[in-house]
């Protein structure tokens, strides 16, 4: 999938819904958010009988939560039929083009620009500023 493809989902679903919030982007598009315990794992994205799910880790902080969101809701927009996998950790950082593309697009739903009125002086500020992993500074 190429960005500009992506770009033009992020910036329809924030016109469609009036917001950049993934649980209700979520809501308005029929995709059912669960929050259940999950141990290590952040989230991950389903579909069964032709409904979207995205389980979000119940015990993770709230920022964590809202990037697991955001991300889980990449895979239901933009790879609705795709076998994907689980978030973690350790795959927070994947390689693979899928993963690489959710997180693409949970860090452009994210980032609204406000952090240019907080005079920011790095990349790893913005991140902060948005409760965004410092593996993501590629997709800004």
């Amino acid at each position: 999938m190429k960005i500009d493809y992506i770009d033009k989902i992020i910036n329809r679903i924030i016109k469609e819904c009036e917001t950049r919030d993934p649980y209700e982007i979520a809501k308005q598009n029929g995709i059912f958010v669960i929050e259940e315990d999950l141990g290590e794992v952040y989230g991950y994205y389903n579909s069964f009988k032709r409904r979207k799910f995205i389980h979000i880790n119940s015990t993770l902080e709230q920022e964590k939560k809202n990037v697991t969101a955001c991300h889980e809701l990449g895979h239901s927009l933009c790879h609705p039929l795709e076998k994907t996998p689980a978030l973690t950790k350790m795959n927070l950082v994947s390689e693979l083009k899928i993963e690489k593309e959710a997180n693409y697009f949970a860090t452009k739903l994210i980032v609204d620009d406000r952090h240019k009125e907080q005079n920011m002086e790095t990349v790893y500020s913005v991140l902060d500023f948005y409760g965004l992993p410092t593996s993501f500074e590629r997709y800004l």
